[in-house]
């Protein structure tokens, strides 16, 4: 009888412990799995605001070279031009949400459009065009690009 209460108490026990390591590790599974989804949301935020930031920066330096001519204030957009398309493809490798992905599949031709509107308005102020960089300007072409990139 003594035995039978021994190894009746032994798997009483023993399912008591399984009851409690189980939910625990199942826990402490999903608990790192949130941690890195959130670190991976941080990640792709991050880099987000580093590539509008980047933008902003291009087109201030291409407003700054309309004005004055000095090639200095083109450095931000040399920095960023030809880095667009690698940064939207880093994000997109981040994403695993379906709805951000469209958000960047609708900004890509958006920034392609903003860069390509620099570039046009730099090369007419490398040609001494000042009549045609105020009317793109003016115009506000860039502006509402930006606009829509940052919306």
């Amino acid at each position: 009888m003594k035995t039978t209460y021994k190894i009746v108490a032994s798997l009483v026990g023993l399912v008591f412990l399984v009851i409690l390591v189980v939910p625990s590790f199942w826990a402490f599974t999903e608990s790192r799995k949130t941690a890195q989804e959130r670190n991976n949301s941080y990640e792709l935020i991050n880099r987000a605001d580093a590539l509008l930031s980047e933008l902003r920066d291009a087109e201030t330096g291409q407003r700054g070279y309309s004005l004055t001519g000095y090639e200095s204030f083109l450095e931000p957009y040399l920095a960023v031009r030809d880095s667009v398309g690698e940064h939207l493809e880093d994000l997109r490798r981040l994403t695993f949400d379906d709805s951000a992905r469209r958000h960047l599949d609708a900004m890509a031709p958006l920034m392609s459009a903003e860069m390509a509107d620099l570039s046009h308005v730099i090369e007419l102020r490398h040609h001494g065009d000042r009549a045609a960089v105020l009317r793109i300007e003016r115009e506000g072409q860039g502006k509402r690009l930006m606009d829509s990139i940052r919306a």
